[in-house]
């Protein structure tokens, strides 16, 4: 039996699975009764774990740092490719290559390999990447002039936009040379993989695409998840790391460490976590923040302020956090973790000051300060305070959150609730567009007859959403006007799809109480205005009156 997986992977991880697998890197593949267990050699020995049930996969689990991220990687796919070949299996029971191979005269086998590697292209790419060693490195603009041909060659001649129906050709295109980074990193040419991945990176911003089916994120995930092979192995050359953290760096201080679809950040904490060259990444960090002073919104601010308290941390310089988390106060984000340290520095009034600092009346951040000075209330047990600025968010800063009138609910006794939950409907109803939350209010009230005197003049698209809070006391209300909103909109359809629509309010109708008359009479005035001349009503209409057939 097959098993059915490959739905569960991205196309280029099942690609180098396949890769993977048909390179022979699987082995020592052990079945129990819940699991399969294999080894997948590539940059290192990773084990691999499957759950199979019924021929569906279920779950795989990898140790490699790709699958620690919650992906599926190319090592559980090729296993999974190698269980899957019983065809592969049957070739192998007929003939063993490697013998044949070691029959044929040497000079024969060169011969033939010479022949087919000057013949075909992609053999003899394929053939200089698995022997690079024997090759003369290509230079970076090499590579570069073969990656931007290829991107070129994916796009409309004269604009040099790829549409979508070349999308997935110019996925294929950077799958080539992502192989090849992948074989030069199994080759121990780590320096040349890199220099690919980084050109196959800085390409996609500058590349016109289609990008619905994803393909630049491929790319920009592959790259990565190479850049995090190569650091697994080169930890001890620091020449090599020193050219990765440059280029992380650089994208630090021009404020792009996460941008077209592009995440450099598990790099960077990668270098952080490993305790290297934490300096120079605390100086670029600030270097960046003080550049981003002019951009109200910069989304990676709060992500550099957590890698410099981490930095600070593990150099023992936590004091100073306080006065980082202040100096950026500015960005709302930030200001949050600075009125977080405050309190933890039992600096209470200063922390309620900041906040207070930042409410004001045109100001759309106002709710967000505002349901943290709540919570700091809340939390020191500042009781009047807090009933306060509850109302402060609901009247002023939410347009009457029904969070926050539930939670000024909570401060009141149920003989005191009765009283005050008037005047905050009566407040309410003074303003404008607020059915919305008059019918949450009515509801959690149980004032029922309240909600149907809010509702009433809707029609029924809108009321059926608070049908069942007003069944059985308002049936017959309910069914006088459905007939008319019936009606009115049978009036205005002029098309198939407003014939059905019409007809599924009509059996909504029939399956309420003592509806039977009203159906009919829906159906009469229906009949005699609009069937002779809308053949499709007629047709449309067939299942209601198949429907209503049985209560007669």
């Amino acid at each position: 039996m097959k098993i059915d997986f490959e739905d569960e992977f991205f196309d280029y991880i099942l690609s180098r699975g396949y890769d993977y697998y048909a390179s022979g890197k699987v082995s020592k593949v052990r079945n129990s009764k819940d699991y399969v267990t294999a080894i997948v050699h590539g940059n290192d020995e990773y084990n691999v774990k499957i759950e199979i049930n019924d021929g569906v996969f279920i779950n795989g689990e990898c140790s490699c740092p790709y699958n620690a991220n919650g992906e599926y990687c190319k090592h559980i796919a090729a296993v999974l490719y190698y269980l899957n070949d019983e065809k592969g299996a049957e070739c192998n029971n007929r003939y063993n290559l490697e013998d044949i191979i070691n029959k044929i005269n040497d000079k024969k086998i060169k011969k033939f390999l010479y022949n087919s590697l000057i013949n075909n292209d992609d053999l003899l790419n394929k053939f200089r990447i698995e022997f690079s060693d024997f090759f003369p490195k290509l230079s970076k603009k090499s590579y570069e002039n073969k990656i931007y041909n290829a991107i070129r060659s994916c796009g409309d001649r004269k604009y040099g936009f790829i549409d979508y129906s070349n999308a997935y050709r110019y996925e294929h295109v950077m799958l080539e040379f992502i192989n090849e980074a992948e074989k030069l990193v199994d080759n121990g040419d780590y320096n040349t993989a890199f220099t690919i991945v980084t050109i196959l990176l800085d390409s996609i911003p500058r590349t016109e695409i289609d990008d619905s089916n994803g393909s630049t994120g491929m790319v920009a995930d592959s790259c990565i998840e190479i850049i995090f092979d190569i650091l697994d192995i080169i930890n001890t050359d620091d020449r090599l790391l020193k050219d990765i953290l440059n280029y992380v760096i650089s994208d630090v201080k021009s404020l792009y460490l996460y941008n077209y679809g592009i995440d450099l950040k598990g790099i960077l904490e990668y270098f952080i976590n490993e305790h290297l060259y934490l300096d120079e990444i605390k100086n670029s960090l600030e270097t960046a923040l003080d550049n981003s002073k002019d951009k109200e919104y910069f989304y990676c601010r709060k992500d550099y302020i957590n890698y410099l308290i981490q930095i600070y941390i593990l150099n023992d310089d936590e004091e100073n956090i306080i006065k980082l988390l202040e100096k950026y106060s500015y960005d709302e984000n930030i200001c949050m973790m600075y009125v977080d340290e405050l309190v933890k520095e039992n600096k209470l009034e200063d922390a309620i000051k900041i906040l207070k600092s930042n409410l004001r009346e045109d100001n759309y951040k106002n709710k967000k300060y505002a349901l943290k000075l709540g919570q700091v209330y809340y939390d020191n047990k500042m009781n009047e305070e807090y009933k306060n600025i509850l109302y402060d968010i609901f009247y002023k800063y939410s347009s009457y959150d029904f969070d926050i009138y539930l939670k000024i609910k909570e401060l009141y006794s149920n003989m005191d609730w009765d009283k005050e939950k008037i005047k905050i409907i009566e407040k309410i109803k003074k303003d404008k567009y607020v059915d919305r939350i008059l019918n949450q209010i009515y509801i959690e009230e149980k004032m029922f007859d309240d909600l149907f005197l809010n509702i009433c003049n809707y029609g029924m698209g809108y009321i059926k959403e608070y049908e069942k809070y007003l069944l059985p006391k308002y049936n017959s209300e309910l069914l006088d006007i459905y007939k008319n909103s019936c009606l009115n909109s049978a009036s205005k359809s002029s098309n198939r799809k407003s014939y059905r629509d019409v007809a599924i309010q009509i059996n909504h109708i029939i399956d309420m109480d003592n509806s039977i008359d009203v159906v009919r009479a829906i159906l009469s005035e229906i009949n005699e205005k609009y069937f002779r001349n809308r053949p499709a009503m007629v047709n449309e209409f067939e299942n209601v009156i198949k429907n209503l057939e049985q209560y007669f």
